[in-house]
């Protein structure tokens, strides 16, 4: 189950890679509390480290001294039916970073929610 949940976040990466924000906040549910946006998803990739305009997310790194961590955190459900989390560092033309992506994972009746809770440096 945890590759799958791995899997879920590699394609909402591809997504980010394609820099089609709209589609990346779209394939997620997001932490309200957070307040994200497709655009504020750009801003904080785009002003990340060099703060390059033309940076972007992308899928596939190459070897350096940053391993990327790709997990998955479970406990028991607590009140908001949420049992795990995903924790995801984000490659940044194609170097592993510590800008890390965290998404809640919410058991619902119809099986399981995935909701952005965050990108930021970790």
């Amino acid at each position: 189950m945890d590759t799958a949940l791995i899997a879920f976040a590699d394609r909402w990466a591809a997504l980010m890679e394609q820099e089609d924000y709209e589609a990346a906040y779209a394939y997620t549910d997001h932490v309200r509390e957070m307040g994200w946006t497709p655009d504020l998803m750009r801003q904080v990739v785009k002003s990340y480290g060099d703060a390059r305009e033309e940076q972007r997310v992308t899928v596939a790194g190459v070897p350096s001294d940053i391993k990327q961590c790709k997990k998955v955190d479970r406990w028991p459900a607590n009140r908001y039916g949420e049992v795990g989390e995903i924790w995801y560092d984000l490659n940044i033309d194609g170097v592993a970073s510590d800008l890390t992506a965290t998404f809640r994972v919410v058991r619902v009746p119809q099986g399981l929610v995935i909701r952005l809770n965050d990108i930021h440096v970790m």
